[in-house]
């Protein structure tokens, strides 16, 4: 068993070594294209933020665990509070269900200079030989938590009462957008779920100093950096 580093710095050696080489061997591999993508985001917009699960903030994951559980008409107004003042952020932790035995990275990038805009990558897989390799292939969503407070706004009670409403609100504020590896509409519903218990975390973190017993987690020092 690999235990000497985490799956998400596995992932950033190899987007790293992709950087270092000068060409673009990642060729249409989504798991390549994404790991370069992260190494380049570390190289040119430091910090990229690592949080991981069973790390020095046990307390995000547990309480966005306990939020995940919750249908989604209680937990459409925290998405909506989801932000990242960082360039880039990535969440790890272990798969649940389906996914059990996997080691999940969610990594939130920042496109513009707006902490509510972010798209949301998911990488699936498990350490071999010091090397990460997925089982699921990456998609992307991108989200406008802006948009879906506006939209909340509009909509009042309704989304708490209606999951029909509060699914179109999200739909509205919200694209899945599939990389290579995903044929059309065959997209995993765990994958689905993994990106708003992403967006969870960042709503959890956002609001820091509502539930847990520190200063707060909107400021709280990052496990690690790339």
């Amino acid at each position: 068993m690999d235990i000497d580093i985490s799956f998400a710095e596995a992932m950033l050696r190899r987007g790293a070594g992709l950087l270092d080489s000068g060409t673009d061997e990642a060729g249409t591999d989504p798991f390549a294209m994404l790991a370069r993508m992260l190494a380049a985001a570390a190289a040119t917009d430091a910090p990229l933020v690592v949080l991981s699960e069973g790390g020095s903030h046990p307390a995000l994951f547990d309480e966005a665990a306990r939020r995940a559980a919750q249908p989604l008409t209680a937990r459409i107004t925290g998405l909506a509070a989801a932000r990242q003042g960082e360039r880039a952020t990535l969440y790890e932790f272990d798969g649940t269900g389906p996914l059990t035995g996997n080691r999940i990275v969610a990594a939130l990038l920042r496109p513009e200079e707006r902490p509510d805009l972010l798209h949301v990558y998911i990488a699936v897989g498990r350490l071999r030989g010091g090397e990460a390799q997925i089982t699921v292939a990456p998609a992307l969503l991108r989200f406008d938590a802006a948009a879906l407070g506006q939209t909340l706004g509009l909509l009042g009670d309704a989304v708490t009462r209606s999951l029909n409403a509060a699914t179109a609100a999200l739909a509205h504020a919200s694209a899945v957008l599939p990389m290579a590896g995903h044929e059309e509409g065959g997209m995993p519903a765990a994958l689905l779920d993994l990106y708003w218990h992403a967006l969870t975390l960042a709503s959890v973190r956002a609001e820091g100093g509502v539930w847990d017993d520190g200063d707060g987690l909107a400021g709280m020092e990052p496990q690690g950096n790339a």
